[in-house]
């Protein structure tokens, strides 16, 4: 009975072991996609819009513009992307956190962002409900 228990442990060890690695590794992959995004809206930022943010402060944004997407709203039609609304929200969020950013550099950011989503394919022009 001793060779089984311990077959069993070191089983039970190999497996936690492993749920840990695809548990990291998913982790790790969602930073780089949103590394990648982040890459992307730097490298195309207008001079006078680089020069007032940071890659952390794009991070700020697009997490911002994500709570405002995945929350239900009493909006008229469907969520959009870099919408004014969407914008809007950005920045009260970052006001109230004590980031004042330019509404430029929010739209900024946001259109990049759209840019980004269209160049992937996450993105496209609306559906027609009637087919």
């Amino acid at each position: 009975m001793g060779p089984l228990l311990l077959i069993l442990v070191l089983a039970l060890v190999l497996a936690v072991f492993g749920v840990g690695m695809v548990i990291q590794e998913r982790g790790r992959g969602t930073d780089d996609r949103v590394a990648v995004a982040i890459d992307y809206i730097w490298d195309r930022l207008p001079d006078d819009a680089a020069g007032s943010i940071d890659r952390s402060d794009i991070r700020r944004i697009l997490e911002w513009e994500m709570l405002y997407l995945q929350q239900p709203s009493k909006r008229d039609g469907p969520a959009v992307v870099g919408g004014v609304d969407a914008a809007q929200f950005v920045q009260d969020h970052a006001y109230n956190a004590g980031y004042p950013y330019e509404p430029d550099v929010i739209f900024t950011v946001l259109d990049l962002q759209a840019g980004y989503l269209r160049a992937i394919g996450a993105i496209g022009a609306p559906v027609d409900p009637e087919g």
